[in-house]
């Protein structure tokens, strides 16, 4: 069985190009911290090609993941969309001819979740918080 995370770069001579299309078993992202969760497959969509001495591929990505709110602290469901990610690599850099999109992937997805999260539409607990937050006074122009 082919490693779907594997791109051989031999395949890709004179203008050929690869599409991808993947459910990706979303364990290869190695989250362990215990504030996100990847409960679903990772759907993966794009294209890989040779120019010249770099392998280029552009990927879309998507999936739902978990986290905590950090108002209210509940386990809450997110979008994640990643369109038109853009990778290149110097052939020269991939000695065996097979790039591994493993580590890149998880790399692009990880770096692209946001450390806060908030209920969608705003957390109904926010309003709760105001009254411990410090309200600056609005300046007027004359106090500038």
């Amino acid at each position: 069985m082919q490693d779907v995370f594997n791109i051989y770069i031999d395949r890709l001579g004179d203008g050929e190009e690869e599409i991808l299309e993947e459910a990706l078993d979303p364990s290869f992202l190695d989250v362990t911290d215990g504030t996100l969760f990847f409960p679903e497959k990772i759907s993966l969509q794009g294209t890989a090609y040779v120019v010249e001495t770099h392998l280029i591929l552009t990927l879309d990505i998507s999936t739902n993941y978990q986290t905590y709110c950090k108002i209210c602290n509940e386990l809450i469901v997110l979008p994640f969309s990643l369109q038109g990610l853009y990778i290149t690599e110097e052939i020269e850099n991939i000695p065996s001819k097979i790039f591994d999109l493993r580590e890149t992937l998880r790399d692009a997805i990880l770096l692209e979740i946001p450390l806060f999260a908030e209920c969608e539409g705003g957390c109904p607990m926010r309003k709760d918080l105001n009254k411990f937050l410090k309200q600056d006074p609005v300046l007027t122009f004359k106090e500038i």
